[in-house]
């Protein structure tokens, strides 16, 4: 079976509490950190499906980690 993985790197106002904050829900298969004002994400799976709802997962999370933290609209602003 061929293992399937995937690095987020996203930016944020506060990568190191949106880390943390995302990081209790990991599975043993996730791993969350921040670098440089970057959350980074690694996720291994068995399969593109699982990978598809893990990342799917990630982002909901990271993306209401960050607007609860920098804003609503701290991601629009961060592509100015």
């Amino acid at each position: 079976m061929a293992r399937c993985r995937a690095r987020l790197s996203i930016a944020s106002c506060d990568a190191r509490l949106i880390s943390r904050s995302i990081s209790a829900d990991n599975l043993p298969n996730v791993r969350t950190r921040y670098e440089d004002g970057f959350v980074i994400t690694e996720v291994e799976v068995d399969s593109i499906g699982s990978l598809l709802a893990t990342l799917d997962d990630i982002l909901v999370n990271v993306k209401v980690a960050n607007d609860v933290l920098c804003g609503l609209n701290a991601d629009e602003d961060m592509r100015d």
